[in-house]
């Protein structure tokens, strides 16, 4: 039977459209040439969504490498938003939003968890600062580190969203301080398109605030030989073995350290980028990326990109005050500033383009 037949509709937009009726609807809009293509996009998958295949094809995000054709099991995908629903205790009418980019998986399982859990869902055009006004009072939304970071130019914007999760990307330290006083609830989620979306959460508002990745109900962890994380989850067909290099605290919780693939190999001495990344992004306030590039000498050397946007940075102050700031192994041979660095669909840097641009 198709999961659609499971549910009675889906509400969006304050409007509720009957099961029967979401292919007609959704046909409606596609070819309706006054509706944008960002929210044609989401129709797409509605009507993907409604078909009688039991999965969907989802490209895995790519950020350090080719991404790869996915088949995801949409009884999956129904499990793991069941989980979302019941760990938020996310209730039948509450509001949610939609503000990412619908071709990745948390973009669709924010779609997936308004069908399992009869929320209303609105949609807002997908970008890095999203445009929220009209909206009132939002009870769960998903975004990346980028937008959140950008929406704290008018924080009212993200006070009127009760529950944030925030994932896709590293949050900042910076961020994460400036986000512990805010009144709502916001977490940091940890997935990947294999595992339909999140499986692990940590709260970073509050008094309750947590330095450690805690699984979501029917998640285990334990690590590979590299310590890099393993999921297994009763919604999923198989364990995940990922490239997350993990300090891992018990069965159900683990410290995230970096990429595995990240790694640069400098003189002999393994360096994680992300741990530079966070001190400079500290020192600085600017966000960067640490990339090695081919070193005769070292097999790798360190170099160290600054997104400066409009700001004028002397490169001498810059240089002196990271030797001061960064361990002597961590030290960048290299110091790079651009206008912007390059972001693939979901506001994540890319790291690969990134390369690429530096090696040409």
């Amino acid at each position: 039977m198709p999961l659609q037949n499971n549910y009675h509709g889906l509400i969006l937009n304050n409007r509720i459209i009957p099961v029967d009726d979401l292919q007609d609807f959704s046909e409606t809009m596609i070819s309706d040439g006054s509706v944008p293509e960002w929210q044609k996009k989401v129709f797409s998958f509605i009507l993907d969504w409604v078909d009688d295949r039991e999965y969907i094809e989802q490209l895995s995000s790519g950020t350090t490498g080719i991404p790869k054709q996915l088949q995801l099991s949409k009884q999956s995908m129904v499990e793991s938003a069941e989980q979302t629903c019941k760990y938020f205790d996310i209730t039948f009418g509450q509001t949610s939003l939609l503000c990412l980019p619908i071709e990745y998986i948390a973009g669709k399982m924010m779609v997936i968890r308004a069908f399992v859990g009869g929320m209303n869902l609105l949609i807002a055009e997908p970008s890095s600062m999203p445009d929220l006004t009209g909206f009132g009072q939002i009870d769960f939304c998903a975004m990346v580190p980028l937008q959140v970071y950008n929406s704290l130019n008018n924080v009212d914007t993200l006070r009127k969203i009760r529950k944030l999760i925030i994932g896709g990307g590293e949050i900042r330290d910076e961020l994460e301080v400036m986000l512990r006083d805010m009144p709502n609830e916001v977490y940091a989620s940890y997935g990947m398109a294999e595992t339909c979306s999140h499986v692990a959460i940590r709260r970073i508002s509050g008094m309750a605030h947590e330095r450690f990745y805690r699984a979501i109900p029917g998640v285990m962890f334990s690590t590979d030989d590299r310590n890099c994380l393993k999921i297994s989850a009763s919604f999923l067909e198989a364990d995940v073995v990922t490239n997350d290099v993990v300090d891992l605290i018990d069965r159900t919780s683990f410290r995230w350290i970096g990429r595995y693939d990240n790694l640069i190999n400098s003189g002999g001495v393994k360096i994680v980028p992300e741990e530079i990344e966070a001190l400079v992004s500290k020192t600085t306030g600017l966000d960067c990326a640490v990339i090695g590039l081919p070193d005769q000498k070292l097999g790798e050397k360190v170099i160290l990109v600054l997104e400066k946007g409009g700001e004028d940075i002397n490169h001498a102050e810059l240089k002196t005050l990271l030797e001061e700031e960064l361990p002597k192994h961590a030290q960048p041979k290299e110091i790079i500033l651009l206008d912007e660095l390059p972001r693939n669909h979901s506001f994540k840097v890319d790291r690969n383009k990134l390369k690429q641009d530096l090696s040409s």
